[in-house]
């Protein structure tokens, strides 16, 4: 069992604080535990100076159930701060930036890669553009209908085009107010824009908080107090993991000899987004030095509901998987071990961790679907974000099972072992 872990986690393009960040967790670890009959409690949220919480923002989550106890320091790797400056540009160097990214993506075939990798991803790429352009057209033609109305009014073609011209930007920026903050165009194309420019090395921000990062797991490995060390990435979260994991093996090649286990957890990730690029070489070797690390044990878990994510694609070799169902890693096969072949890739249905009525209603909410990664579930489902968090199991352990944390606790929480094919993944050394 693992009585003490440590658990880094990155979150995606988001520009909620950590405050917010704390308060969703400490509401969805009551709802998880509750769903698996155990007692879990999170302590308050520390950190250097909670206003700037990017610096050291943690909290520690204590569950226990019979049989087992375990004490997880949870620590936000924050950098909400940079995603609301992103947020925060002018709208008219966002536009302009915008146009530059997706000419980018357009002419170096990346867009193409794409849509050959998932075409949900493909189609999600282009909506905000696309969004852009027909809010374009519209106050095009809005603004020659009332240049047109108004040179009638007025007998006056100057007045006319005075009023097209000021008609255009204020349809423009009303449609992009609505329906367009409701369609996240504004944080989509921020996103696309930051994701290009984090690509190329052109964010010092960026690159400094990542070192940061970075130093902040040499240290927790070196201090040697924990069990386990997880460090989760989601959405664009999971290439700044696996980024500031690649740098703190660079740190310190001994990173993984300090007596914790390391792990990886990618969910919802989108690390194709910026490695099919053809600039993007300098994350494709960051990806396979990380696969082929001996020290870490890495997860990737992806669902077909969750379109922000590249589902049924291998991040390491950048190649479609084929369409059979997907096994569970057979521990006794030897399929999923460390060091051999690249991460753990664990396909995962989404309606299996909500019930069907929140199923229906998030239906064509695709953010919600993509949050669920991060959120507790409604049922015992093979993928819950929070026992990887606080459950006993060791996280290679849960990954490697068939039905995940359903096949290792029973009804009352119980942290339970067993004999059978199930769970064969106990035989596998941990």
């Amino acid at each position: 069992m693992v009585p003490k872990r440590y658990f880094f986690h990155a979150s995606g393009f988001d520009p909620y604080d950590a405050g917010a960040h704390y308060r969703r967790f400490a509401r969805e670890l009551a709802r998880f535990a509750a769903i698996w009959n155990i007692d879990a409690q999170t302590s308050a949220m520390r950190g250097s100076g909670i206003a700037d919480c990017h610096a050291d923002c943690h909290w520690t989550v204590t569950a226990r159930a019979p049989g087992w106890r375990v004490v997880t320091s949870f620590e936000l790797l924050d950098w909400s701060d940079i995603v609301r400056g992103e947020l925060g540009r002018p709208s008219g160097r966002r536009l302009w930036e915008g146009l530059a990214t997706f000419t980018d993506l357009v002419g170096s075939g990346t867009a193409w890669r794409y849509f050959k990798a998932n075409w949900r991803y493909g189609i999600f790429f282009l909506v905000p553009f696309l969004s852009v352009l027909v809010f374009a057209i519209i106050a095009m033609l809005t603004a020659g209908y009332v240049g047109t109305t108004v040179s009638a009014a007025f007998t006056s073609t100057l007045w006319g085009f005075v009023a097209a011209v000021a008609a255009a930007p204020l349809m423009f920026a009303a449609l992009m107010q609505w329906p367009g903050e409701r369609w996240r165009v504004r944080q989509a194309l921020a996103d696309w824009i930051f994701a290009r420019n984090y690509m190329l090395g052109q964010h010092p921000d960026i690159e400094a908080r990542i070192e940061a990062f970075a130093a902040r797991v040499v240290a927790c490995a070196r201090r040697a107090d924990v069990d386990e060390i997880v460090v989760a990435g989601h959405s664009l979260g999971a290439t700044m993991a696996v980024d500031l994991l690649a740098r703190a093996f660079d740190r310190d090649p001994a990173l993984g000899q300090y007596g914790a286990k390391l792990c990886l957890l990618t969910i919802g990730a989108t690390i194709p987004k910026l490695a099919l690029h053809p600039r993007g070489a300098w994350l494709r070797h960051k990806v396979q030095r990380l696969a082929a690390e001996p020290a870490l044990t890495w997860a990737e878990f992806q669902a077909r509901d969750d379109v922000i994510s590249f589902h049924k694609f291998d991040p390491v070799k950048l190649t479609r998987l084929d369409n059979r169902p997907a096994p569970y890693p057979s521990p006794l096969a030897g399929e999923g071990k460390v060091g051999v072949g690249g991460p753990v890739i664990r396909r995962v249905q989404i309606h299996q961790m909500l019930n069907p009525p929140a199923l229906r209603r998030f239906r064509f909410n695709y953010m919600r679907l993509h949050y669920q990664f991060v959120m507790a579930n409604e049922r015992r489902a093979p993928y819950d974000y929070f026992m990887l968090v606080c459950g006993p199991a060791p996280f290679r352990r849960t990954v490697m099972q068939p039905n995940g944390p359903d096949d290792l606790y029973g009804a009352d929480g119980a942290y339970v072992a067993g004999d059978s094919l199930r769970d064969a993944a106990a035989s596998y050394p941990l």
